[in-house]
């Protein structure tokens, strides 16, 4: 009986699903089972005394790398990872002082920082080490405010009550302030302050220098009513003794032209700060003056701005820094290098209400004015809200007080 051709179809779909089968086992035998492992060969003797061989010739292509912080194992990998068999990068934050540090300020001899401390009312050294001296047994309690000397251990002390002390601590002398006296700051060699004496009559208020003791006291501008516009800030050279809010309307704007004051009733020219809430913060020659202003420019956040300031030349080459902070969350290296603490998360109109602000976590960044370059250099150990940021005299360390906890930390830079 002939096969129907539905069986012929069937018999033929069996033998090539069979001969398929067989012929792929043939093939894997052949290929793959055939490829057992083997000893990996010792390489050939090298007369280049263990040296690499050499790559060839390059094609040339500029190769782009993730930017690395100097000195931190694993630098410029995949965030969160390090290479295999690699340390971990070591702290850089270190805590120097356990206890509350209020008003931290460089020693005049350049070894270590100044400090009150609010728990104990003394004042105290602290060398980059973190080996902590008393200045003096004297106690002080309840100081709000302390304006230090910046070549001597003098200090000017605010109390609660609106009184005044000077105290040296050299000498041990104290002297108690007229207490309507208010703002005061040291010139750069220390031999005299600036201040304001707010009278209760109007006519009655000045800007005033005299020796830091009250002794001596000499008035320079009259204050009236816009007392509360004027603040008393020396520039480095001594030829500025602060400025005021009382220029020309800027247009309705929140551009602010900003007046300078000398001790001899210089007509410096103006700075006209392009935004509100002007900071500053003077290099250290005072050629360069830093500060920060906010406005639409920033969605409400501070920025930090650029210009010359020596007389002849206020407020030329301006320039936006493109850093969000405050001018004094940051210290000068040089007249051309700064470092400045950047709070994280830094919310847009920030700049109207600084206070809700100051306990953010800040991130460290070197601001190289010469090239122009803002670098964050800052660890993930670093989450402390910078406060009074000084310099270590070798420049190696930023020294800050944490502005939630009031404990003193140093930096490795």
């Amino acid at each position: 009986m002939s096969m129907t051709d539905r069986t012929k179809k069937f018999i033929f779909a069996v033998f090539f699903i069979t001969f398929s089968i067989g012929v792929g086992y043939l093939l894997f035998t052949l290929f793959f089972q055939a490829q057992t492992p083997s000893a990996i060969p010792a390489p050939a003797p090298n007369s280049s005394s263990g040296q690499l061989p050499s790559a060839g010739a390059g094609s040339g292509a500029k190769i782009t790398t993730t930017p690395t912080v100097p000195g931190i194992p694993g630098a410029g990998t995949i965030p969160g990872t390090a290479p295999t068999g690699l340390p971990q990068a070591a702290a850089r934050v270190h805590l120097l002082h356990d206890g509350l540090t209020q008003d931290l300020s460089p020693s005049p001899n350049g070894n270590g920082q100044r400090f009150y401390n609010p728990d104990d009312g003394r004042f105290y050294k602290v060398n980059n080490n973190g080996a902590v001296t008393l200045m003096s047994d004297k106690q002080f309690y309840n100081v709000s405010n302390v304006d230090w000397g910046n070549k001597t251990d003098q200090a000017i002390m605010r109390f609660p009550d609106g009184s005044k002390i000077y105290y040296n601590f050299t000498s041990q002398r104290q002297v108690r302030l007229p207490s309507h006296w208010s703002g005061f700051d040291f010139a750069s060699n220390d031999a005299v302050v600036a201040a304001k004496s707010i009278g209760l009559d109007p006519d009655n208020r000045f800007l005033f220098i005299s020796k830091p003791d009250g002794t001596e006291a000499k008035a320079i501008e009259p204050l009236g009513d816009n007392a509360d516009l004027m603040t008393v800030d020396w520039n480095p050279s001594s030829q500025i003794v602060g400025y005021s809010f009382t220029g020309s309307p800027q247009g309705g704007t929140l551009q602010q032209e900003v007046l300078f004051i000398g001790q001899n009733h210089e007509n410096f020219k103006s700075i006209i700060a392009p935004g509100a809430g002007f900071l500053p913060n003077w290099s250290p020659s005072g050629k360069h003056i830093l500060y920060s202003v906010w406005g639409p420019f920033s969605n409400g956040r501070p920025d930090l701005w650029v210009s010359e300031s020596d007389p002849a030349h206020m407020g030329a080459n301006r320039r936006n820094l493109q850093v969000k902070t405050w001018a004094d969350k940051c210290v000068w290296a040089n007249e051309t290098e700064l470092y400045c603490g950047v709070p994280q998360g830094l919310p847009a109109n920030a700049g109207l209400e600084r206070s809700d602000f100051t306990t953010l976590p800040d991130d460290v960044y070197k601001i190289d004015l010469q090239s122009g370059i803002s670098t964050k250099i800052s660890t993930p150990d670093q989450t402390h809200p910078i406060q009074n940021p000084v310099l270590s005299n070798d420049k190696t360390k930023l020294i800050f007080t944490d502005a939630q906890s009031g404990k003193l930390y140093s930096y490795d830079l």
